[in-house]
């Protein structure tokens, strides 16, 4: 079995379904099978089962409806890849988590109950999420409501379902957010590159730019984010980073290994992530070492996402990766940057883990923190 499960969402008229289309032609020529899991809110709306309108359902109950509808198609898309070997995308119009923007948090703490679940297991279920802006934010004069029957919102409704939506997926470790500062056409290619370095190669290149920070939490409070806590080890086999990664979201945990490799050019780094299990983080647990401990701020600014990692012993770290090789990156104005350190290597998981091990008293070493 090979697939990839992908997310394609945002606000009202951002070009999904253009999107989904090109997706379809370009990796289906490419020798790909592309499975596309309709939108199920959409589905429901134009079989007469709404939030609005005449006999209308409660927003709780529609947003039921639609997450079992949609973990049905995934779950059909899901069987299907078991047929054969062929390298499968499952491409999703919207995933899960669009839910949580519909409904108070009240009701969406409701929701989890009722399926058993969790924001972060939600989130597990997809390698990546491309979050796709509407042109109510920058091309307004392209907004319309013709293309989609089930489309009802305004242009400044439109603007704040946009943001709700990204804030719910905010904490994926794979999130990417493609604004409207380009051509609608490039815009579109940026969908197909984002996926093509997901699936193909068949790794992930990850061009990364990392800065050392000084931040005010209490600024950090101002902004939507997400907050999680990260404990992690890292192994090492010749130039190969094995990072043992422990997520913790309030009561929600996830653990994941990273494994990353550098190619030859600099600040690209090949890397792959899959999830494990408790045994298994247990498993290579360095019990004679201390671990790395560091809370993530995750956020979204001027289209980019951005995380904010605050170690247990003081180094602030913000980092973000290019959609594209030449993107303006806009850090916002309550983080102070003391220096780029994407290609400093003293600034890796690798390193940090070591220097903090080196007199195992768990302090890092005074010239990174004044740095």
């Amino acid at each position: 079995m090979s697939f990839k499960k992908i997310v394609l969402t945002g606000g009202p008229c951002a070009g999904k379904t253009t999107s989904i289309q090109t997706v379809v032609n370009r990796f289906t020529e490419k020798g790909y099978r592309v499975l596309v899991v309709p939108e199920s809110a959409t589905i429901l709306i134009n079989s007469g089962i709404r939030s609005f309108g005449n006999h209308a359902l409660s927003k709780l109950d529609f947003q039921c409806s639609v997450i079992s509808l949609q973990l049905l198609l995934e779950h059909l898309a899901e069987e299907a890849t078991l047929k054969d070997d062929v390298p499968t995308i499952i491409l999703c119009d919207r995933g899960i988590l669009d839910s949580k923007s519909f409904v108070s948090d009240d009701d969406w703490q409701k929701m989890l109950k009722i399926f058993d679940t969790t924001d972060l297991t939600l989130m597990n279920r997809y390698d990546l999420v491309i979050h796709l802006r509407t042109v109510a934010m920058g091309k307004e004069e392209f907004y319309t409501l013709d293309n989609n029957m089930a489309r009802v919102e305004t242009k400044e409704q439109a603007k704040k379902q946009d943001q709700k939506t990204l804030n719910a997926w905010l904490g994926h470790e794979n999130l990417f957010v493609i604004g409207n500062e380009m051509s609608f056409e490039e815009k579109i290619e940026r969908v197909i590159s984002e996926i093509y370095y997901c699936f193909g190669k068949p790794y992930l290149i990850q061009t990364q730019r990392k800065y050392l920070v000084d931040v005010s939490l209490e600024k950090i409070n101002e902004i939507k984010f997400v907050k999680l806590d990260i404990e992690q080890y890292v192994l090492k086999n010749d130039d190969v980073e094995y990072i043992y990664r422990k997520t913790k979201k309030d009561d929600d945990v996830r653990y994941t290994v990273i494994t990353k490799l550098d190619t030859d050019i600099d600040n690209e780094r090949i890397i792959k992530r899959r999830q494990a299990s408790e045994e298994e983080y247990n498993a290579y647990y360095p019990l004679e070492n201390i671990v790395i401990r560091k809370t993530r701020y995750c956020f979204e600014f001027e289209n980019q996402y951005f995380r904010l990692d605050v170690f247990e012993h003081g180094l602030q770290v913000l980092e973000t990766e290019l959609s594209f090789q030449d993107q303006q990156i806009v850090i916002p104005e309550f983080i102070t940057v003391k220096k780029e350190v994407t290609y400093d290597k003293n600034y890796r998981n690798s390193f940090i883990f070591n220097n903090l091990n080196v007199d195992r008293k768990g302090k890092i070493k005074k010239y990174i923190k004044v740095c």
